[in-house]
């Protein structure tokens, strides 16, 4: 064999495993390529399915659930045609059997102001409505909502987190009532009514109204009942003050006999 030959056959064969390298790393990329788009599918399923499934039924309304249920069908649609397993098509079906139920029906708790149970619950339900309000902005700046479907849900939102936000204000006017008393804190309940009552469009706030109203009331029989105790107590004090006045007045005092 000449050395051209030999050659040859070395320049060959670093070109097969050039080509061999060239196909195996290719096979990687798209392998790692597929791996990561895979991530990003499930990460942005596991936060839309956190918003579905965590919001308070109050506020999930039928435009925020069914865009939340079709970007999660898009979702897990890819999912699918990057890993069609068993489990991934069990929770596709179960989203489908999901979107099919009709809305809970819920109502306001029966003797209570506020829909929360709690300063921590109204808290954790605002940042819920904040994070949604970012993930609806998202798909917004991306294209992926149209205009007035945009304006119609995000609307919602803001309106949902200053019902929540109005809770808060109530619990600060109970705290104000165990701390000070009715009178002081009825003007703040009278300021968050005022707001919620600003909210009520479609009456859907009636018996928080009501309780809230039937509350309020109460608070201002007390403060009337006080004011005319203190009224009468300053009356009393005022006669008995007169009273020893006219004693020491000139012949206003008989001694006995």
């Amino acid at each position: 064999m000449s050395p051209t030959q030999t050659g040859l056959i070395i320049v060959a064969v670093v070109v097969v495993m050039a080509m061999i390298a060239f196909v195996i790393q290719t096979v990687e990329n798209q392998r790692r390529e597929r791996r990561m788009r895979l991530l990003l599918l499930k990460d942005q399923v596991r936060r839309a399915t956190h918003l579905l499934h965590t919001l308070p039924d109050h506020y999930i309304t039928r435009e925020i659930r069914d865009l939340l249920v079709k970007y999660l069908q898009q979702r897990w649609k890819g999912v699918l045609e990057l890993e069609n397993s068993p489990d991934n098509r069990q929770k596709f079906s179960e989203l489908d059997e999901f979107a099919s139920q009709p809305l809970p029906v819920v109502e306001h708790p029966a003797g209570s102001m506020t829909l929360h149970t709690d300063r921590n619950h109204a808290e954790r339900t605002a940042a819920l409505l904040r994070e949604l309000f970012q993930f609806l902005s998202e798909l917004k700046a991306g294209g992926m909502l149209s205009g007035i479907q945009a304006s119609e849900v995000i609307y919602q939102v803001k309106e949902a987190y200053t019902r929540t936000r109005i809770d808060v204000e109530l619990m600060d006017a109970m705290e104000v009532e165990a701390g000070r008393g009715a009178a002081a804190a009825l003007p703040r309940y009278r300021t968050a009514g005022a707001k919620l009552q600003s909210l009520n469009q479609t009456q859907q706030l009636d018996r928080q109204l009501y309780e809230l109203g039937t509350h309020m009331d109460q608070l201002q029989t007390k403060v009337d009942e006080e004011r005319k105790a203190r009224e009468a107590e300053e009356r009393k004090r005022q006669q008995e003050e007169a009273a020893k006045q006219d004693r020491f007045r000139p012949g206003g005092y008989i001694p006995p006999r």
